[in-house]
């Protein structure tokens, strides 16, 4: 059976010259949050929602592989807006590309995390099995706000 991240909420929010996005990730029963914030400019929250992404699975994963953003972008395959994403993935001994995409349909921001989910699935899928096999402690998540 599959083990995959949730997406239960993601928030960007542009105050004059700082964007700050929040995205709460969830699997079997614990959540994660990401927060990230970057200087405002005209696709600023492309990649804070993206990075905030990175940062809730970063989360779950623990330190036992690394990942970072490379791009983001919002193109046109046909008629409709999609976003892709391409970041890298690594451990101790080796590095991978990965890219992942989504559609727009439930919302830019939504479809940027959705985008980052697709092209981590299946590399962490792995790390992500052996979490849901530990049992889960019985501590609320303290959710900050942005």
């Amino acid at each position: 059976m599959s083990v995959r991240l949730k997406i239960d909420q993601v928030d960007c929010q542009i105050n004059g010259l700082v964007t700050q996005a929040r995205v709460l990730l969830s699997l079997s029963g614990r959540v994660h949050t990401g927060i990230a914030t970057t200087p405002s400019h005209p696709t600023a929250w492309q990649h804070v929602i993206a990075e905030a992404t990175l940062e809730a699975v970063r989360a779950f994963v623990a330190g036992q592989i690394s990942l970072t953003l490379d791009s983001v972008a919002e193109i046109t395959a046909g008629r409709f807006p999609i976003i892709v994403v391409t970041m890298a993935l690594g451990s101790d001994w080796s590095e991978q590309f990965l890219s992942g995409t989504a559609p727009t349909l439930e919302g830019r921001y939504t479809a940027v995390a959705k985008a980052v989910l697709h092209g981590l699935n299946r590399k962490v899928e792995p790390v992500l099995q052996a979490i849901t096999s530990e049992p889960v402690a019985a501590v609320p998540d303290v959710r900050p706000a942005i």
